[in-house]
């Protein structure tokens, strides 16, 4: 009876009933072997699943890790490698953009680097840029690369193509296979496309004799396609024709183009005003060039960019800084939180433009401006550099 006992209360132990005889008899031993049984069965059943479920998870992450080699660990790192400067309202917008479609709800540490090709102008200059940068990136090691125009991507983006680092782009003229990138396994991004046809049908709103166009730019590698877009879009602007485009090296001779355009055409088109050498043969302030066309150019004139609607240039259809950004935001954020590859992810212009109107340089070439313009569009009242 003493070993009934204490089997009795192993019994009681395991299950919580107590004996209720001698544990040795034949009925009160099947039923105890039978409840073994049960809760072996039950107990082996828990440990496959827990095991299976811990297998499962672990699978998953070793999956995940492989496409996200950030995903276990916030806030990301994220390199910014602008081409050109800030403060300047194209790239503060256009990174002000990505932060936004990245997601407030996405904790992220940033650094910035500026090559400022504006003043870095020179080869030489903006390959030292970007070993520059290719080093930041190196000792940072940063979780993802997002880089904006075409001056990044020749300089920096190309020499990490199809390795494991994911590249985001915005503001890029050229086609991806110009700078290598098509079909890379780690670059995505949005292109800049000009809004050409609408930028000429806003100044025949304003001058409704627009009939010829002159292009002017310096001679940037990004302009070429810009202007082979230019001249493709023609066919959608029908009785107006493009009588000259010029690309040029010094200021002094965008000076002389533009004085010359008043008897040949009846506005101008201003591409890349960035890289014309002064006579110290130092590139002459953007600005300063802005200043001066708008002070001496006669015809109504457009360009593509916000900033230069400010510096002085009548009207444009512009192409906006915020939806570059806010659409490469979203694609860093499908990289990183959604675990897509950046070659699933296709590159793409935007589409949405932004009219702009300068009212200063309306008054100044005698153009009045009806009030259904004025309320379909930014209206700029003055000129940034006549500012105090």
């Amino acid at each position: 009876m003493i070993l009934g006992l204490t089997v009795a209360q192993g019994k009681e132990g395991r299950l919580g009933v107590p004996s209720a005889g001698d544990v040795t008899s034949e009925p009160h031993q099947q039923a105890e072997n039978s409840v073994k049984s049960i809760l072996r069965s039950v107990f082996t059943t828990g440990l496959l699943a827990l095991l299976g479920l811990g297998l499962a998870q672990a699978l998953t992450v070793h999956a995940q890790g492989e496409t996200l080699p950030a995903a276990q660990r916030e806030p990301f790192r994220i390199l910014h490698v602008m081409s050109f400067d800030s403060p300047w309202r194209w790239t503060d917008g256009q990174f002000a953009g990505f932060k936004e479609g990245l997601g407030s709800d996405v904790r992220a540490e940033y650094q910035v680097f500026q090559m400022d090709v504006k003043r870095n102008g020179s080869r030489d200059a903006k390959e030292q840029k970007g070993r520059e940068a290719r080093a930041l990136i190196d000792n940072w090691k940063p979780d993802l690369v997002y880089t904006s125009d075409d001056d990044a991507q020749e300089f920096v983006t190309r020499h990490y193509l199809n390795q494991k680092l994911p590249f985001v782009f915005s503001g890029v003229n050229k086609e991806p296979r110009k700078h290598g990138m098509e079909g890379a396994s780690n670059v995505t991004g949005v292109l800049e496309q000009e809004h050409f046809v609408e930028s000429v049908k806003l100044l025949q709103v304003l001058s409704p004799k627009i009939r010829r166009l002159a292009v002017i730019s310096d001679t940037g590698p990004q302009w070429p396609p810009v202007i082979a877009r230019m001249r493709a879009s023609m066919d959608r602007l029908p009785g107006v024709e493009l009588v000259a485009v010029d690309q040029v090296k010094t200021f002094e001779q965008f000076k002389e183009k533009l004085a010359s355009y008043s008897t040949v055409a009846d506005a101008v088109v201003q591409l890349g005003i960035f890289n014309l050498a002064g006579t110290d043969g130092k590139n002459v302030r953007y600005q300063d060039v802005q200043k001066w066309a708008s002070e001496n150019g006669t015809l109504p004139d457009t360009s593509f960019w916000i900033d230069r609607v400010h510096f002085g240039v009548l009207a444009s259809m512009t192409i906006s800084e915020r939806e570059q950004g806010l659409a490469a935001g979203r694609l860093a954020r499908a990289i990183l939180l959604d675990g897509q590859s950046p070659a699933s992810l296709p590159i793409k212009p935007t589409v949405r433009g932004h009219p702009a109107i300068n009212l200063a340089r309306a008054k100044q070439l005698g153009i009045s401006v009806t009030s259904t313009v004025l309320l379909s569009s930014e209206v700029v009242t003055g000129y940034e550099w006549a500012k105090p």
